[in-house]
């Protein structure tokens, strides 16, 4: 029976809008955790598969090893990475703080200043006091922006708890269901097939390439170049490793930033040969990792400019936190997505192909 009256839809209306208010207030805590679930058992769909083959297709096996597999290979080894850098982070902020001279600080600003004396010009020269406040006031802030955001699943233990248990409780909700998923939000949207389908094609798409593609190039590429840091004896190589992979995700920036003004003070500092075997793994090694990686890795459907890539990571990380650098991304290829839809189906004369924002 359909009710077509307009006082009993308004106050259908109502009621929907007040329960979809509560319930917004209801999961907003663990907001963090669906979103994340549904991403995952997205993106480990293969790996169900698989469990679903090996368990003789015994739904209730194949999730639970499902969601041993995601919480043993993927969640543990994040969370103990994630406590290990947070202490070194601190570490060296409280060693920066400590610290009123340092031999190598100090051979770096006189080589520093005998190259600039070597200069035409007039220029103050650099003392050791105003450089080592100078990375104070960097390491500072870069060890404080990641302190902030890594814990940011819970303010305490209960609430990391209960989210951990959340969490798992989703994914082994929808690992059974998730071919179902797209077919019920098909059928609540009022949009047609074809819009919705484009709709979750790019959603998952881009969720997809930022984590297997983007967010996987830039571990490898990290790990390797903290590896190539370890062999050189720099300190703080979990810090420098976890700078380079935060960086590696954002286009056009990545572990260069990081390696090569490290490889240039061991070169100014004396450390020659630490230097060189720095910049030629940069070059040589660490560099071709993206070519190799990210042409299979990464889908044609999730291309995005350049410029919305990072405007969508760094807002991201700033609104959402530590995931922020995905919903970032999916948020503007829904943008995009959304507004060439009004182009192609809803404006009402001209026309236009869409793609001013697609790389």
């Amino acid at each position: 029976m359909t009710y077509n009256t307009g006082e009993k839809r308004a106050f259908f209306y109502i009621i929907a809008a007040v329960v979809a208010y509560l319930s917004f207030l209801v999961l907003r805590p663990y907001f963090s955790a669906i979103v994340l679930a549904l991403l995952t058992v997205v993106i480990c769909k293969p790996v169900y598969g698989f469990f679903t083959r090996f368990s003789f297709k015994k739904e209730k096996l194949a999730v639970t090893m499902s969601v041993v597999f995601v919480f043993l290979v993927v969640f543990i080894p994040i969370v103990i990475v994630g406590g290990l850098t947070v202490n070194q982070i601190g570490q060296f902020k409280d060693d920066l703080a400590l610290t009123d001279s340092n031999t190598t600080l100090e051979r770096v600003v006189d080589r520093v200043n005998d190259i600039s004396a070597s200069l035409p010009g007039d220029r103050a020269p650099l003392t050791v006091a105003g450089a080592h406040d100078k990375i104070s006031e960097w390491a500072q802030a870069v060890g404080s922006f990641f302190l902030e955001r890594l814990p940011s699943i819970g303010t305490g233990a209960f609430q990391t708890v209960t989210w951990i248990i959340m969490f798992l409780i989703l994914l082994y909700t929808l690992f059974p269901i998730q071919h179902k998923l797209f077919a019920f939000f098909q059928d609540a949207s009022p949009l047609n097939d074809r819009m919705d389908v484009i709709y979750a094609t790019r959603v998952v798409e881009m969720s997809t390439s930022m984590i297997k593609g983007t967010l996987l190039v830039a571990l490898v590429q990290g790990a390797v170049s903290g590896i190539f840091l370890a062999i050189a004896g720099v300190p703080y190589v979990l810090f420098w490793t976890m700078l380079m992979i935060f960086l590696g995700v954002i286009p056009m920036v990545g572990y260069g930033f990081v390696l090569i003004p490290i490889a240039v003070v061991l070169l100014v500092t004396g450390d020659i040969w630490q230097g060189i075997m720095l910049i030629v793994a940069s070059v040589a090694i660490i560099g071709n990792i993206d070519n190799y990686l990210r042409p299979k890795l990464v889908s044609k459907k999730a291309e995005l400019h350049p410029a919305l890539v990072i405007l969508g990571v760094i807002g991201g990380l700033q609104v959402f936190g530590v995931l922020g650098f995905i919903y970032g991304p999916v948020i503007m290829i829904l943008f995009v997505t959304t507004f060439e839809m009004y182009q192609k189906y809803f404006r009402t004369s001209g026309g236009g192909k869409g793609d001013f924002f697609v790389n």
